[in-house]
C-alpha cells in the first residue's frame, strides 16, 4: 500500500517539479515602456519565472559569463580565498583593450583579490588568472562552465571563454542567466563580493595597491539609475551584446532576480536596461505573495471501511500547500485533481494513513500537490470482522474450488445411486419375467403332456372297445 502511495506521489511531485517556468509568468502592464528586448524576472524562493520578455530567445552571455566564472572559482577554492596564485603569460593573452587590473606574467595575488576584482569590476585578467589558475588552461576551463551550466539546468547556454568577450558562437538566454544568477545569489560570499561598490586590491610583488570600483549603476549612490534595493550581480556592455545587467533585490517578502539583456542608449545617452530592472523588481515585489492553495483540513473525499465501527472515514491533504502567485488571482479557479488508491479501507484504520494524492491545478497545469491521508482512525468491530470474515471467505477461489467439488461429487454420488438403484431393479425384474416366462413353459409343458396322456389313454379305451366290438359280433 505504501510503496503504490509513494510511487503514484513521486509522478505527482514530477508532473509539479517539471511545470513549466513560463506558465507563472504574467503580463507586465507597461511592457511597452521596456528598453531590454530580453527580460527574465525570477522568484529564487520558488524557483518560478514572473515575468519574461524574449526570454528563451538564443544571445551572447557577454559579461555575465563571469558570474560562471566567479561560481567555479568560490566552489574550487572554498576555505582558501587566501590563497596566492601566479599569473602566467597564458592567462593575459588577448586582453588588450578590455577592462584589466592590468597584472603582469610571474605577479602573485592572492584568490580573493581576483575574485573582487571581476566580480566588482568586470576586470577580465583576473579572470584569466582564476582559469588557468582552477583548470590548467582556458579551454579545459570553458568546459568546467558549460559543465556546470548543465548541472544548474542552463540548457541553452554555451559559454566559450570566462570573461564574455564577443563570440558569434557562444549563447545563452535572459532565462538561463536568471537560473545561472539564482544559483550564485545562495552563495553568500558571491553576494558579498558582487555586491561592494568598490574594494582596494593588496599590493602585490609587482604593484601597489589600488581600488577598485563598480559598473553596476544600480548599486552606486551617485547613479541617476541608483536603487537602494539592489544586490549585486552583474553589469557589463559589449558592442555585440549591448548592455547586460543582472540584479537582486529583497524588497518585499521574497527576493527576486532580473535580468535585462540587449538594451542600448538611447538618444539622451539613457541606459533603459537599468530603469527596465528597477521597474520590474519593484513591481514583482508588490505583485507576487505565498498563497495557500490548500488547506489540510480540507475534506477531500471519504473512503469506505470495512469491518468497523464506523463505516467511513474522512480523507484530507497531508500538509497545506502553498504556491507563488499574483496578489490578485482570484483562486476559485484553482482546481484540484484527486487520485485515490483504494476502493475501500479494512479496520483497523490508522490516522494518517496514505490513501492517494491531489493536484492543485491552475489553466491546466500544476501547481502544487501534496499526499492524502486519513483524518481518523477507525477501530475494529467484532460483529463486523466476524461478517467481512465470513464474506472474505465465500469469495476466497479456494473456497469456491471446494464448493464446486463437493457439489460435483454429490452430484456423482447423487447420479450414481439412483443408476445404481434403477438397474438392480432391471436386473430383478429380468430375473423376475424369466422365471414367470419359465413356470408358464413349464405349466404350458404340462398341460401338453397332461393332454397328450390323456388322449393316449382314451385312444387306447377307443382301441380297446373296438377291438371288444368286433369280437362280440364275430361269435
Amino acid at each position: 500500500m505504501m510503496k503504490k502511495a509513494c510511487r503514484r506521489f513521486l509522478c505527482l511531485l514530477f508532473a509539479v517539479l517539471l511545470f513549466p517556468l513560463s506558465v507563472l509568468a504574467e503580463p507586465y502592464e507597461k511592457e511597452d515602456e521596456l528598453a531590454s528586448p530580453h527580460i527574465a524576472v525570477y522568484n529564487t524562493v520558488n524557483d518560478r519565472l514572473v515575468y519574461q520578455k524574449g526570454a528563451n530567445e538564443k544571445i551572447l552571455p557577454a559579461s555575465t559569463a563571469k558570474i560562471m566564472t566567479g561560481i567555479l572559482a568560490l566552489e574550487h577554492f572554498e576555505g582558501r580565498l587566501d590563497t596566492k596564485v601566479t599569473v602566467t603569460t597564458a592567462a593575459l593573452r588577448g586582453l588588450e583593450g578590455s577592462a584589466v587590473l592590468n597584472l603582469k606574467s610571474g605577479e602573485e595575488i592572492p584568490v580573493r583579490d581576483l575574485l573582487y576584482a571581476m566580480l566588482v569590476a568586470g576586470m577580465n585578467d583576473a579572470a584569466n588568472v582564476l582559469a588557468v589558475e582552477i583548470a590548467g588552461s582556458i579551454v579545459d576551463f570553458v568546459s568546467l562552465m558549460n559543465q556546470k551550466a548543465r548541472e544548474i539546468g542552463a540548457e541553452q547556454t554555451l559559454y566559450l571563454n570566462p570573461t564574455g568577450f564577443d563570440n558569434a558562437a557562444a549563447y545563452t538566454t535572459a532565462s538561463d542567466t536568471a537560473k545561472i544568477a539564482a544559483y550564485a545569489y545562495r552563495n553568500k560570499t558571491f553576494m558579498e563580493m558582487c555586491s561592494a561598490r568598490a574594494y582596494t586590491v593588496s599590493a602585490t610583488n609587482m604593484h601597489g595597491a589600488v581600488t577598485v570600483y563598480t559598473r553596476n549603476s544600480l548599486l552606486t549612490t551617485q547613479s541617476g539609475y541608483y536603487y537602494k534595493y539592489a544586490e549585486g550581480i552583474s553589469a557589463g556592455y559589449t558592442e555585440t551584446g549591448g548592455y547586460a545587467i543582472v540584479t537582486a533585490s529583497s524588497q518585499g517578502a521574497y527576493p527576486y532576480i532580473c535580468v535585462a539583456m540587449g538594451s542600448e542608449k538611447d538618444e539622451s545617452g539613457n541606459i533603459g536596461g537599468y530603469t527596465d530592472v528597477k521597474k520590474l523588481l519593484s513591481w514583482a515585489g508588490n505583485n507576487y505573495l505565498e498563497r495557500k492553495i490548500l488547506d489540510k483540513s480540507k475534506i477531500v473525499a471519504e473512503l469506505p471501511v470495512l469491518a468497523g465501527k464506523s463505516d467511513h472515514v474522512l480523507v484530507v491533504p497531508d500538509e497545506t500547500v502553498y504556491s507563488f502567485l499574483d496578489v490578485d488571482l482570484d483562486l476559485s479557479v484553482v482546481t484540484y485533481s484527486v487520485s485515490l488508491d483504494w476502493e475501500s479501507l479494512k479496520a483497523p484504520v490508522k490516522k494518517g494513513v496514505i490513501v492517494g494524492s491531489i493536484l492543485v491545478v491552475l489553466d491546466g497545469e500544476p501547481i502544487g500537490g501534496t499526499h492524502l491521508v486519513t483524518k481518523t482512525a477507525v477501530r475494529e468491530s467484532a460483529g463486523g470482522a466476524f461478517l467481512l470474515g465470513l464474506q472474505n471467505t465465500v469469495k476466497h477461489p479456494a473456497f469456491i474450488i471446494t464448493l464446486i467439488v463437493l457439489l460435483i461429487l454429490t452430484a456423482v454420488i447423487v447420479y450414481g445411486k439412483y443408476f445404481f438403484v434403477n438397474a438392480l431393479k432391471t436386473t430383478k425384474n429380468g430375473h423376475h419375467k424369466n422365471d414367470r416366462k419359465k413356470h408358464n413353459n413349464d405349466k404350458t409343458q404340462r398341460k401338453e403332456l397332461d393332454y397328450d396322456g390323456n388322449y393316449s389313454r382314451n385312444r387306447q379305451e377307443n382301441d380297446s372297445k373296438q377291438s371288444k366290438g368286433r369280437m362280440e359280433g364275430s361269435h
